[in-house]
């Protein structure tokens, strides 16, 4: 499968982003940009139900899942509210959606909002384990959607792989 067709299969079959199912054609053009967005450190949760305090600085970094078809996608968590969704093709360079977001820690599940444009946001809700995990709640998702009140059986399960919140050298980036 092509770069081009990667990227925008992921997002449908996994991510029920919708409208993010058409990234490959934007009139957007790629660009290149270095791998070094920032650094950060966090620290394993130590409790049964991980605290909710310094949750930003938690969520930063890099955090893998695989969708239902077994492609694995990462989303990286920078700073300054940037998330990017990354997808390594078996050939080629890696490519990334550059995306917003913001949490909001007073509810449980935490909720999530993630704007894929100016004008488009998904609300979601999301939940940190003890064992180091992200709980997101993706499936059933869109945006103008309601935010869903939970995470059920069907989350996507995200394994945080690197605190270093910096994407693949050389990945094409479509913009916010």
């Amino acid at each position: 499968m092509t770069n081009s067709k990667i990227l925008p299969k992921l997002i449908a079959s996994c991510l029920c982003f919708g409208i993010l199912s058409g990234l490959a054609a934007q009139a957007n053009p790629l660009s290149t940009i270095a791998p070094a967005i920032a650094q950060t450190e966090t620290t394993a949760p130590a409790e049964t139900t991980a605290p909710t305090d310094n949750i930003d600085q938690k969520l930063l970094g890099q955090w893998e899942a695989t969708d239902p078809s077994g492609q694995s996608f990462s989303f990286i968590f920078a700073p300054e509210g940037k998330l990017y969704l990354v997808v390594q093709p078996p050939q080629g360079a890696a490519r990334a959606k550059e995306m917003r977001y913001k949490v909001d820690t007073k509810n449980q599940p935490m909720h999530l909002d993630v704007g894929l444009s100016a004008t488009q946001t998904v609300m979601t809700v999301f939940e940190l384990t003890t064992e180091g995990l992200m709980r997101l709640q993706l499936q059933g998702t869109k945006p103008g959607d309601p935010r869903p009140s939970a995470v059920n059986a069907q989350a996507t399960v995200f394994k945080k792989i690197s605190d270093t919140a910096a994407l693949p050298e050389n990945t094409q980036v479509i913009g916010f």
